[in-house]
């Protein structure tokens, strides 16, 4: 009676397995049931959610452009999935009108908002990213001018207001989190100091390139408190639950948040090395030979990294023991950027030097191999033999096929500007997925830290 036992116990166990390895080792996309579904459905934040079965066709083919886009994302904005194979999971997928795999929605601020499929054909990683990160509804006000700032405190005096002062073009992805989360408690903007001239008008120091300030102004009043802890996801959603909760003073929990230190688990550094591994591709402009290189940096500029800063925060990554206050705490690791242009520069330099003698066949005549606009060697397009003339009053004859070997290149891409096929989604009906639209240019800042 063992063997049975085994097999049922193997049977009950095999969906799972299945449902598992459907997406790649250490992804941050999670599984999720009906249960976890309507936990996630409470809060207030942005969610992307994909409604899959492990047979799927199409569903493996998207799982690691899923996958890439939830690293992209992490911790900000969370990626699930649904086994719709599995029976507990039928009526969640009937009720979220699943009629075929893979279904994916975003659900912008749980069920207080409608959600948001994702219809673009291509399911590439880089449009996963971008549909998720453009449809958070944070409802941060843009503050241009200094002046402005007075006018915003006064209007909302009666309400507890959050301002970002930073140098940044656009508003970090951590902010608009923050804004879409506590938009019912809090009261949130955000003002562009390009050259800390607003900052030493505020009373405060200009600040590094790459810095922001977080200043918050309590209901009734219009001089504000600066926030002094680490200004990463977790760190400001734990300051901003306490405040909430009005149980401690906001000048105690400042100092408390001020005595914080920067303990990354082995776990969070591994995700911020294959971050910054994505970083560096995106920067690339997802290609990988250096010509591209050099017309991505054109495109993105040089300080690609301090622009966009690190995933789940806002700015460089504190180092491993720092604490909030000590801002300076460290050397600033060198850039990887500066290492590939350093790079770059050596081989360009090498490139200027005198060429080397020409060498000589046997028979003493110059050896010369044509090359291309990259420098490579050229390859000899395949050899065509003509097709004789056959003569229409001819008996016809078989003849041998001339086999003609095709010449083919991989081209090497990055994984994350990888398109998938998009083709049919694996639907009973079989229906045809609408065609692909253009993939935006402009990459937002994603920023675990302010």
């Amino acid at each position: 009676m063992l063997l049975p036992d085994l097999l049922f116990l193997s049977l009950l166990v095999a969906p799972s397995m299945v449902s598992a390895a459907l997406f790649p080792k250490n992804s941050q996309v999670k599984f999720i049931d009906s249960k976890g579904f309507k936990k996630i459905m409470k809060q207030n934040t942005t969610s992307a959610v994909a409604f899959v079965a492990p047979w799927c066709g199409h569903c493996q083919k998207m799982a690691p452009e899923y996958s890439q886009a939830a690293l992209g994302l992490y911790p900000l904005v969370p990626f699930y999935a649904v086994d719709c194979d599995k029976q507990d999971n039928k009526a969640l997928c009937s009720q979220q009108g699943v009629q075929g795999f893979p279904t994916i929605k975003l659900y912008p601020r749980g069920k207080q908002a409608k959600p948001i499929p994702y219809e673009t054909a291509e399911r590439t990683a880089s449009g996963f990213f971008y549909w998720a990160s453009r449809n958070i509804p944070h409802g941060v006000k843009k503050l241009y001018n200094i002046d402005d700032i007075p006018g915003w405190v006064e209007e909302h005096k009666s309400e507890m207001r959050a301002l970002l002062v930073n140098n940044g073009k656009h508003i970090p992805i951590l902010w608009q989190v923050l804004g879409n989360k506590y938009k019912d408690h809090f009261t949130f903007a955000i003002h562009r100091d390009r050259k800390g001239k607003s900052s030493v008008k505020m009373g405060m120091e200009a600040g590094e390139k790459g810095s922001s300030k977080v200043l918050i102004y309590p209901p009734g009043k219009t001089d504000f408190v600066r926030y002094e802890g680490l200004t990463k996801h977790d760190s400001l959603t734990k300051f901003f639950d306490s405040i909430i909760d009005g149980t401690a003073d906001l000048e105690i929990l400042n100092e408390e948040a001020a005595t914080e230190e920067f303990e990354p688990t082995e776990e969070e550094l591994e995700i911020e090395r294959q971050q910054e591994v994505q970083r560096i591709a995106l920067a690339h402009g997802g290609f990988s030979d250096l010509i591209d290189f050099e017309e991505a940096i054109k495109q993105h500029g040089k300080d690609f990294h301090g622009k966009n800063g690190f995933p789940g925060s806002m700015g460089d990554m504190p180092k491993k023991g720092q604490k909030a206050g000590d801002k300076k705490a460290g050397d600033k690791p060198e850039d990887p950027m500066k290492k590939i242009l350093k790079s770059q520069a050596e081989a360009a330099a090498k490139s200027t030097q005198s060429a080397p003698m020409m060498k000589t066949g046997d028979g003493a005549q110059v050896v010369f191999e044509p090359e291309t606009e990259t420098g490579h060697p050229k390859t000899p397009a395949p050899r065509v033999e003509p097709t004789p003339e056959v003569d229409s009053d001819a008996v016809p004859t078989e003849q041998t096929p001339v086999e003609v070997p095709a010449a083919s290149t991989t081209p090497l891409v990055d994984e994350t500007q990888v398109e998938t096929e998009a083709g049919e989604e694996e639907t009973v009906a079989a229906k045809a997925t609408p065609t692909a639209a253009a993939e935006p240019a402009e990459t937002p800042e994603v920023h675990d830290e302010l």
